[in-house]
């Protein structure tokens, strides 16, 4: 192969341009300006959107969250976090939270939105829709985004507000007057939408705030502490966004968390409650972290598996009550009527009629009681029923005098109806009847059952306080 060669010139002309290169290189990396997010740097330059990596770009700051907002009151602070979160990390900040109030203020949709009129955020969107900068491209991301994180039932109602996010501009430079659609102003209307703002609105959550509306708060979450601590949080940021002071929280959250159905948690902010009217309080004596410290509190007890569960006492209270209901219901239940007990048939020799017609027929006064027929002897014996003659002697040698089987059943029917008669205190005569020992028992138990619910009650009143 033959041999590479160069001339000076020509390697001096190889040596320039590689040095021009590399002064370019660090001119380039000199005028970078720094950003911690990809939204950042220079908010005067535009995005070029049609690249791919400008397409790129628009698409990851306008992508659907996993979970979109299904419109209710409890889940807009989450739906607004996320507009922050994407609006800080892709640049769309600007155009959210400095709306012009006028006197040099500047309000957030995000965080005050209930202090910014319709007419201010339309006089914000008329500055940047009618130039090609890039607030109007943050403002079309804004847009996009809302439209991607919403359910198709709340986009469809939030479309019937169309013309109140929708601005007429002339274009600068322009002569023709241009219809656009503006991202904010979407936002202001979605969340318009959702608080649904009165003029009792502020009146409305500050009831719901009180001593009663937060125990009442309680009750509805059935003592779920995560839920109650949510709809704290959302009446909070509800009274924050129209500009309006948040009143002392402290003692009405005692009094809900007190009122919680489970003793261990009620008791535990009973006794801080208790600290805090003394004075002798050191944490927390502000709302925000008595939030978090009952949060905690719920964390522990349920991670010991050991949320509302039942004492002794009301466990046996339970007990008590259910034995005495037994027999409160036996009390009252209608006595069904006993059946007639079904009488085995005697063993019938042969009927009494023709040559045998005489066993029925008792001996006269002065007659002899026993008699011969056929080669055998009969005696008269008044428990045999129909049959009044039987044999003297059975066939197995057995006397019937003195082993009548019909006479020792009717002395024992006898014997048992003396001793039903004289114990019939202590037994009904129908087994679905309760007898007045029934009714003692059950009257002693409800006697025990009333000791023991006064027991627990005091127990209770000396653990927790009544509700306000």
């Amino acid at each position: 192969m033959a041999a590479l060669t160069i001339t000076q010139e020509e390697l001096k002309a190889i040596m320039r341009e590689a040095m021009q290169a590399a002064l370019t290189h660090v001119s380039s990396q000199a005028t970078t300006t720094f950003s911690v997010v990809p939204g950042g740097g220079d908010q005067t330059k535009t995005w070029d959107l049609t690249s791919d990596k400008g397409m790129k770009y628009f698409a990851q700051a306008t992508k659907a969250p996993d979970t979109l907002f299904d419109g209710t009151i409890e889940k807009l602070h989450n739906f607004l976090g996320l507009i922050k979160k994407r609006a800080t990390t892709y640049g769309m900040m600007s155009v959210i939270a400095n709306i012009n109030i006028g006197n040099n203020k500047t309000r957030s949709i995000l965080t005050e939105y209930g202090s910014i009129t319709e007419a201010q955020i339309k006089a914000h969107a008329e500055v940047y829709q009618k130039e090609d900068n890039r607030q109007r491209q943050a403002a079309k991301m804004v847009e996009a985004l809302i439209a991607n994180s919403i359910e198709q039932d709340v986009f469809d109602e939030l479309e019937q507000r169309e013309d109140k996010y929708t601005v007429k501009v002339t274009p600068t430079g322009g002569n023709a007057e241009v219809t656009r659609q503006d991202g904010p102003m979407m936002l202001y209307q979605l969340i318009s939408m959702v608080c649904v703002d009165t003029k009792a609105t502020v009146a409305t959550i500050l009831d719901h705030l009180s001593r009663s509306g937060l125990v009442q708060a309680m009750a509805d979450a059935d003592s779920d502490i995560k839920a109650f601590n949510r709809k704290v949080n959302t009446l909070i940021i509800s009274l924050r966004a129209r500009q309006e002071a948040i009143p002392s929280l402290i003692a009405p959250l005692f009094k809900a968390y007190v009122s919680c159905e489970d003793k261990a948690f009620s008791q535990y902010f009973r006794r801080k409650e208790e600290q805090y009217e003394d004075g002798s309080l050191t944490e927390p004596k502000e709302h925000a972290a008595l939030i978090r410290l009952a949060g905690e509190r719920y964390k522990i007890i349920t991670g010991k598996k050991e949320w509302k569960m039942k004492s002794e006492e009301e466990l046996k209270f339970i007990a008590l009550k259910a034995t005495v209901d037994q027999q409160n219901k036996q009390l009252t239940q209608k006595p069904m009527q006993k059946a007639k007990p079904t009488q085995q048939k005697e063993k019938q020799g042969p009927n009494n009629v023709g040559e045998w017609a005489w066993k029925s027929v008792p001996p006269k006064e002065g007659e002899p009681i026993e008699k011969k027929f056929r080669s055998k002897e009969y005696i008269y014996c008044p428990h045999q029923g129909e049959t009044k003659w039987v044999l003297k002697v059975n066939r197995q040698g057995v006397v019937h005098s003195t082993n009548c089987r019909a006479r020792q059943k009717s002395d024992t029917a006898t014997s048992l109806t003396a001793t039903t008669d004289t114990d019939s205190e202590s037994q009904s005569s129908d087994a679905n009847t309760p007898s007045k020992r029934d009714i003692r028992i059950a009257q002693a138990l409800t006697s025990v059952l009333e000791e023991e619910l006064s027991g627990i009650t005091e127990d209770e009143n000396l653990m927790t306080p009544g509700r306000s």
